[in-house]
């Protein structure tokens, strides 16, 4: 206890409080946040991770510039995309499987209930084709088909930010 109030004393705001990790994982998946290890790793490319945005084009040659062009070029196969649950309060986990004509069509990455948003939301790993704002799949969790359909990013912004 003694040393937990030092703690907390020493990094007090007047506007904070202490929070874990899974607070930070909700607070940045509503952000729209990316999570090294789950959104995205070593076999994910930046245009996969809808990151294309961080990539320095104009340079001539850097690190897989030559599979990011041919992607950016019409090559990309799968793409990360922010969902929301539809008409149940089911919450969609990492490795749940993401269906769609009764077949697995990829992954959820990452899922939660957001205080903010007030929904069950969650990021997957989708082929390209279904990458689409409005596209609806299923979500396979504990062997029942549950619906979510893909929703723009980020699910929360601050009130007054762009």
């Amino acid at each position: 206890p003694a040393l937990w109030g030092a703690l907390l004393d020493a990094v007090r705001r007047p506007d904070g409080l202490p929070a874990g990790l899974g607070a930070r994982d909700t607070l940045r998946l509503e952000a729209g946040l990316r999570l090294c290890g789950s959104d995205m790793d070593e076999q994910t490319t930046v245009l996969e991770a809808g990151l294309g945005w961080i990539v320095a084009w104009q340079k001539a040659d850097f690190q897989g510039a030559d599979v990011l062009r041919k992607q950016k070029a019409g090559d990309l196969t799968r793409r990360l995309v922010a969902f929301e649950m539809r008409g149940d309060r089911a919450i969609a986990r990492h490795g749940y499987p993401v269906v769609a004509d009764d077949r697995h069509v990829g992954v959820v990455t990452s899922g939660t209930q957001t205080p903010f948003v007030k929904k069950a939301i969650g990021m997957a790993m989708v082929p390209v084709e279904m990458a689409g704002v409005g596209t609806r799949f299923d979500i396979e969790i504990r062997g029942r088909a549950v619906p979510a359909e893909v929703v723009p990013e980020p699910f929360y912004k601050r009130p007054g930010k762009a």
